[in-house]
């Protein structure tokens, strides 16, 4: 199960159910898209791009829970668009919320889940690490959970009510908006040399490319997009801000007679030359990942380091690196026009 937390508060919660939509900005974003990118290239500590990313990795039908702040989640709702500019301002959501994306409500529970009861029980806590670390961490507007993070917030929903009830008819779909634009990622102006320009840059381009089956490099690099069971970017799994650039989870049932997930891949992406020190840094990722996420089983876990190009350093690290029989997968990319390109490089 795909799904992510949406954040509102008191005052936006009721404009973004009753209008079908979320979306995410800040103060003093500007108000057409080419404005957002012009600035966050002039200006590389804008997170616009991260934004992007964020956006970019929903997928039309994933299942999406509104966390109120201070209050809990609703649900149950779902993606009913691909993510898109619009300025138009609307109830108490204005301008600041230009990168949005359509839902609409499944199931409607009048009654939020309170925070508190996701760290209720041993077994919660351990569903639910990646909203624990993200709170730990600070405000992010999308927060894409792990499918047991789901199921734990279905299962809540069910016991505090039973069942749904109608939804209120105040509810209605997304007004038509005067810039409605497609979140277009150019990378003719978005790279020089084959070299991207920002490191989101890179990372929004590969979560929206993720699951394409029409990007043989990527296939070759991740297996079937079949097999693809979960994915998300910027994944927290430390309270001192550390995060995943790129954690993927595969799953088939080919050969068991039911879903078997097999592998978790961690992928640290860099714009430019990757070098000894990012190598640990994925590394240690890929730890944490084997020990929390795969009961200790390193060879589900497959580190993946893409990069522009590789030090001298960062090769000798990756091939003194014991960290599984499988080893450290390396692969450099080049951005060409609309597209990128991933080559595995033997190190």
């Amino acid at each position: 199960m795909k799904a992510h937390i949406f954040i509102t508060d008191k005052k936006t919660f009721p404009t973004v159910r009753d209008n079908g939509f979320w979306g995410v900005g800040i103060e003093g974003i500007p108000g057409d898209y080419e404005g957002v990118i012009q600035s966050n290239l002039s200006n590389p500590q804008k997170p616009y791009f991260a934004m992007i990313a964020d956006m970019l990795g929903t997928r039309i039908g994933d299942i999406v829970f509104l966390y109120e702040r201070q209050v809990g989640f609703h649900g149950i709702y779902r993606i009913k668009s691909k993510p898109f500019f619009d300025p138009t301002p609307i109830g108490a959501v204005g301008g600041t919320w230009p990168i949005r994306v359509e839902i609409e409500c499944l199931n409607y529970f009048p009654n939020p889940v309170p925070e508190d009861l996701l760290f209720s029980s041993r077994e919660f806590e351990t569903k639910c690490w990646g909203w624990f670390y993200r709170k730990i961490q600070g405000p992010r507007g999308i927060n894409t959970v792990n499918p047991e993070t789901a199921e734990v917030l279905v299962e809540l929903l069910v016991k505090l009510h039973g069942n749904p009830v109608c939804r209120p008819s105040s509810m209605q779909c997304y007004p038509k908006g005067i810039k409605r634009k497609e979140l277009v990622l150019d990378l003719g102006k978005l790279s020089d040399g084959g070299k991207v320009l920002l490191e989101d840059i890179l990372r929004a381009w590969f979560v929206r490319n993720i699951d394409s089956p029409n990007h043989p490099s990527i296939r070759k690099m991740l297996g079937p997009v079949e097999d693809i069971e979960w994915f998300a970017n910027n994944v927290p799994y430390h309270v001192t801000r550390k995060n995943i650039d790129v954690l993927v989870y595969h799953k088939n049932d080919r050969y068991t007679g039911y879903p078997l997930r097999y592998r978790y891949t961690v992928i640290e992406l860099k714009r430019d030359r990757a070098k000894a020190k990012d190598v640990a840094q994925l590394i240690e990722y890929s730890k944490w990942v084997a020990g929390r996420l795969a009961n200790g089983e390193v060879e589900m876990v497959r580190p993946i380091l893409v990069a522009f190009d590789f030090s001298a350093d960062a090769k000798v690290k990756i091939r003194n690196s014991d960290f599984s029989n499988s080893g450290i997968k390396c692969y450099a990319y080049k951005a060409e026009k609309d597209n990128i390109e991933f080559a595995e490089v033997q190190v």
